[in-house]
């Protein structure tokens, strides 16, 4: 395909009424709408609508990609859930932005492939017929669950924002990182998606947190809420009741978070030159892991492989003879589809013959055999690779007929 844009958004604190559906029909009639999703694929053309206004009026959640690499989500938060200067502090512009409209506050966070490819799916859905899937529009509800964690008081999300603009290489090295959230070693769906679809580096995310411990923010906060601020032990059920639970119970995280100084996030230490440093020192760890794990790999294959061989040749010690007839067969009736499983008996016969000492008269038949189908030059070419014949180039392949 020559081009290819994904639009999405999700209503998620409160479905749009039918009169705001009607509005965003007049921008779009070629969108999907429902009162808490928008979805539009371009395959030529463009949306005419405005993303952030949308985002400012209607919806809490966006996602777009293009297959030229351009990747983008928006998040919006009520700005009692998420003030502005504890945004900012994590979203220095560039690939994150922070900004308030009205009541509420919005992130942007924006990957670009610097490449410029086309046909940028790989990585997100290693599939052709992209647009026949629906598999685009499984990214955003994921992504979207983590708003709920950053309003009850989580700021994983948010220091990835900082870790992107880190990662597309926006920061100076002397810049320091904003607060260091627990359990950023630990993300959870939501958030490793959300790194996934932005690109942000893997071994960056592992060096940033290394001393980050591993608890989760949401079980350390779930774990305060039996001794809430006074204030709330009597509102809360009555909340409860009349209020969308989530995003009491969200609220009362934030709370408790805010009312035990335990739940102080780290405070801002390292600088992007160390963590830059420490990404290369990961990258290293994880290569070197990655050998090792390899080379164990292919030790245990080799050993498998070695353990089926000797149970074959047990097998073929009670009757070679009619292994040396499968080859024969294999080599003049089934033409050339079963060449590497003759060879492969081949080798096992002649590991056989190194067994039992007669690799002699094993010799005086391979030679024989080669010389009978000389003619197969696909056969030769692969009995040469094998290297059966103990010498190179083989005798029996020059064209002469071998006697003995």
């Amino acid at each position: 395909m020559s081009e290819y844009q994904h639009y999405q958004f999700l209503a998620i604190d409160r479905p749009l009424t039918n009169e705001q559906v009607a509005e965003i029909r007049r921008l779009t009639t070629r969108a999907t709408l429902t009162h808490t999703t928008f979805v539009n694929n371009y395959q030529w053309g463009d949306f005419k609508g405005s993303c952030d206004q949308l985002m400012q009026r209607y919806y809490d959640a966006h996602l777009y990609f293009a297959n030229w690499g351009h990747r983008k989500v928006i998040l919006r938060w009520p700005a009692d859930q998420l003030p502005l200067q504890v945004a900012a502090r994590y979203c220095p512009g560039g690939s994150a932005n922070a900004r308030q409209h009205g009541g509420n506050v919005l992130i942007t966070l924006v990957s670009d492939d610097e490449n410029g490819e086309l046909e940028d799916f790989n990585d997100l859905f290693d599939f052709e017929n992209y647009e026949d899937t629906g598999r685009e529009e499984e990214w955003l509800p994921s992504i979207a669950e983590a708003r709920l964690d950053v309003a009850s008081g989580d700021t994983r999300l948010l220091y990835l924002a900082w870790l992107l603009c880190l990662n597309n290489n926006e920061l100076n090295d002397d810049d320091v990182e904003p607060a260091l959230p627990p359990g950023l070693g630990t993300l959870p769906d939501s958030l490793t998606d959300l790194a996934d679809f932005l690109r942000i580096d893997l071994d960056l995310i592992t060096a940033a947190s290394s001393p980050s411990p591993n608890a989760d923010p949401a079980q350390s906060a779930q774990s305060r809420v039996s001794t809430p601020p006074a204030t709330d032990k009597h509102a809360t059920p009555v909340r409860l009741l009349h209020e969308e639970a989530p995003h009491v119970v969200a609220d009362l995280r934030r709370r408790c978070r805010l009312g035990h100084p335990d739940a102080t996030p780290f405070e801002p230490g390292r600088t992007v030159a160390q963590l830059r440093a420490a990404r290369s020192l990961a990258t290293a760890e994880r290569l070197t892991r990655k050998a090792r794990e390899e080379a164990d790999r292919r030790r245990a294959e080799r050993q498998q492989a070695h353990a089926a061989q000797q149970r074959r040749l047990v097998s073929l010690q009670n009757d070679p003879e009619a292994a040396w007839s499968r080859v024969d067969q294999m080599i003049s009736y089934q033409k050339g589809r079963n060449y590497p499983a003759a060879v492969q008996l081949l080798e096992e016969l002649v590991a056989l013959a190194d067994r039992h000492g007669t690799s002699k008269d094993f010799t005086k038949r391979y030679h024989t055999l080669r010389s009978q189908h000389r003619g197969k030059k696909a056969l030769q070419r692969l009995l040469d690779a094998a290297g059966l014949c103990g010498a190179s180039p083989c005798a029996c392949t020059s064209g002469a007929t071998v006697r003995y």
